[in-house]
């Protein structure tokens, strides 16, 4: 292909992205932005910005865990730039999204012919899946990470067809890789990917295993490229090999790696439905829209049968048709981190986990044109076929750009969430919190409790919806919740302590100091749970000596001045939301 033709072509593709994304650029901060970023005090300054190096993706405050410094020193630039505004991170996204469809491009032209490569370009520019990826602030480190390998893949792909790997090609790949995994974890494949380049996207007639002996040396590199990410990983989250906690669901049922991975077995359909067809779109997948194992189950079948296909076909092709090999092994991979299947995620679903995986579904799409255009033998039927294409991409970029806007801030993603999807209890649970905390209580009842009626073992919505009842003074279910939820989870420490906390409140004393106790021994805030013993301390002598004056007519010196401030500062200071 010429230089001039193929810049021409990327350019088209660079405009579908830009069609299928730019109604982002409108958004507010939505879902995990408000809390990875506008509440995130740790990226709203530059001082001492190296402590960002070694420090969680998520604070403390939202659970400590992850590690992602340059999506988070990243976060902190931007918030720099644009003074706290969304609209930089929004615009920071869109040209990730369109520098990524080009870089899609430009590794597609290394496997496949022009048309076929633009085809499948042009189709991942305006696929619906990857709305949430852009229009989702937090989701920018899928974007980054999706860049960078493609880049680094490219890099590879046409260096081999100039013969050995030349330095500064592995200097530069070896540098995306480390960037990679910088941004997200889910960069750590690219050794893989590498690999399955070397198979079977480089032409090369000498004998495979030669081929691989000389790579060795290189992955080997790359390979020490990602021990050093995860020694450093390790010590910043201090013996986390996971890195995240997995889904709540698979801890609340204290669900088995056997059901886990056969919960994602069954749901290998809907990845599927993502990847080819995806008209329905959703911001929550969980149960039971969702369903989970409970060991083997006949609604696991299709999922199967896919999963075995797909892994055959793979084999399959990777002699005569290599590109479609190439493309499925892509997906394989990239889904590995992000599957449940290989180690527990934090999701069951996450649209935006599929941005890159696609990557590998398109390329199969792509390798699959020629048959196609060779089965459509007649004219007219090429011209239909062609037209049909036309129609994908129009329909793909009007889907993107709508979706986009539901992303727009926590009031539509939220209720868009529970129409998408009204048999998902997280998207009810996240509409009854958005309720509550803007003071429409009976509204968050109703969503709260219909989540709970869906599933019953998410410890952190018991919690939830105990701390919006504290908060507005409402504590006599609120303590019910709270044990619900340590029923379910015995590690939520603040769940006894705001317990012992409404426990006083009901003037329930001796068991609100044994609630107290019972999380200092657990961890809780000391000093809060003191407070509260010192408080039902004097409350119960002060009840005391007025039961002694009752009898005797006189009020004891010691209770003309109640300890009103004790009890002010106990309550102000554990009842705010």
């Amino acid at each position: 292909m010429k230089r001039r033709t193929w810049w021409m072509l990327a350019a088209t593709v660079a405009l579908l992205a830009l069609a299928s994304s730019a109604t982002s650029l409108f958004n507010l901060y939505a879902y995990d932005d408000v809390y990875a970023v506008q509440k995130d005090s740790r990226i709203q300054s530059l001082h001492q910005w190296w402590h960002l190096l070694a420090t969680s993706y998520w604070s403390k405050a939202w659970g400590g865990d992850g590690y992602r410094p340059l999506t988070t020193l990243g976060f902190a630039v931007q918030w720099a730039l644009g003074h706290g505004s969304p609209l930089i991170y929004h615009v920071v996204n869109v040209a990730l999204y369109v520098v990524m469809c080009v870089a899609v491009f430009w590794v597609m032209s290394a496997v496949l012919p022009k048309v076929p490569a633009w085809i499948a370009a042009a189709l991942f520019a305006v696929h619906p899946v990857h709305v949430e990826a852009v229009g989702n602030v937090v989701a920018q480190s899928e974007l980054t990470v999706g860049v960078l390998l493609t880049v680094a893949v490219g890099l590879y792909i046409y260096g081999r067809r100039q013969g050995p790997l030349s330095l500064w090609r592995k200097i530069a790949i070896a540098a995306c890789y480390a960037a990679a995994m910088g941004f997200k974890e889910h960069g750590i494949t690219l050794v893989a990917l590498v690999v399955a380049a070397e198979v079977l996207a480089v032409d090369d007639s000498r004998p495979l295993k030669d081929r691989l002996v000389e790579m060795r040396p290189f992955v080997l590199a790359l390979t020490a490229v990602a021990m050093a990410y995860l020694w450093a990983r390790d010590l910043v989250l201090r013996g986390n090999v996971n890195g995240f906690q997995p889904f709540v669901p698979f801890q609340g049922l204290h669900l088995s790696a056997g059901n886990r991975i056969l919960t994602m077995i069954g749901d290998c359909t809907v990845w599927g439905r993502l990847f080819v067809w995806p008209a329905h779109l959703a911001s929550e997948y969980s149960p039971p829209w969702i369903p989970i194992a409970q060991g083997p189950s006949l609604w696991q079948l299709p999922g199967l049968l896919l999963m075995v296909g797909i892994m055959g076909l793979a084999l399959a092709t990777w002699k005569k048709h290599r590109a479609a090999s190439f493309g499925l092994w892509w997906m394989i991979i990239a889904m590995s981190p992000v599957s449940n299947l290989v180690v527990p995620a934090g999701f069951l679903i996450a649209e935006r986990t599929l941005l890159f995986p696609s990557v590998g579904v398109m390329i199969f799409i792509g390798a699959l044109v020629p048959y196609a255009y060779e089965w459509l033998a007649e004219r007219r039927l090429q011209l239909a076929g062609a037209a049909a294409v036309a129609l994908l991409l129009a329909l793909g970029a009007w889907r993107s750009a709508q979706r986009q806007k539901v992303w727009h801030d926590d009031d539509i993603l939220f209720k868009t969430a529970v129409r998408d999807t009204p048999d998902s209890y997280r998207a009810h649970f996240m509409l009854g919190a958005w309720y509550m905390q803007n003071e429409r209580m009976q509204d968050g009842e109703k969503e709260y409790r219909r989540g709970m009626q869906l599933f019953q073992f998410d410890p952190f919505m018991a919690f939830s919806f105990a701390e919006n009842y504290r908060h507005f003074g409402i504590c006599k279910p609120a303590t019910d919740l709270y044990r619900w939820a340590l029923t379910i989870d015995t590690d939520i420490v603040m769940g006894r302590a705001q317990l012992a906390n409404c426990l006083l409140l009901e003037n329930k004393l001796d068991s609100a100091k044994s609630a107290a106790l019972d999380a200092i021994r657990h961890g809780g805030p000391v000093q809060d749970m003191h407070n509260i013993l010192v408080w039902a301390d004097s409350t119960q002598r002060a009840d005391s000596l007025r039961a002694r004056a009752a009898g005797s007519g006189e009020t004891p010196r010691s209770l003309q001045k109640a300890p009103a401030d004790s009890a002010h500062g106990v309550r102000g200071k554990n009842t705010s939301h």
